[in-house]
């Protein structure tokens, strides 16, 4: 019983750390200065470290958008811009 009570314990801990705390990493890599200095600069950081979240945020969503849109499109489209003039000739509307 005692492991239980320390486990429910152990969860409310967690619950109240925000999720940017408990998954931060520290980590060592190599980047160019220049360019960082550049990735700070657009991204309108001060500090190298939010720089780099912030890029990588930046890119990983980016990348997201990109595969959601290669999905969408790898499917062939119901309508076609022929079929389209030709229902709104159909209903007149102007074109």
């Amino acid at each position: 019983m005692v492991l239980f009570y320390i486990f429910l314990d152990a969860v409310k801990l967690d619950n109240c750390i925000t999720p940017c705390h408990a998954l931060t990493m520290r980590t060592t890599i190599t980047i160019s200065e220049d360019l960082l200095e550049e990735a700070m600069k657009l991204s309108g950081k001060l500090h190298y470290s939010e720089a780099v979240v912030t890029s990588l945020k930046d890119y990983v969503s980016l990348k997201k958008r990109l595969e959601f849109l290669e999905l969408l499109f790898s499917k062939k489209l119901p309508h076609t811009l022929k079929k389209i003039k030709l229902s709104r000739k159909k209903s007149k509307w102007s074109s």
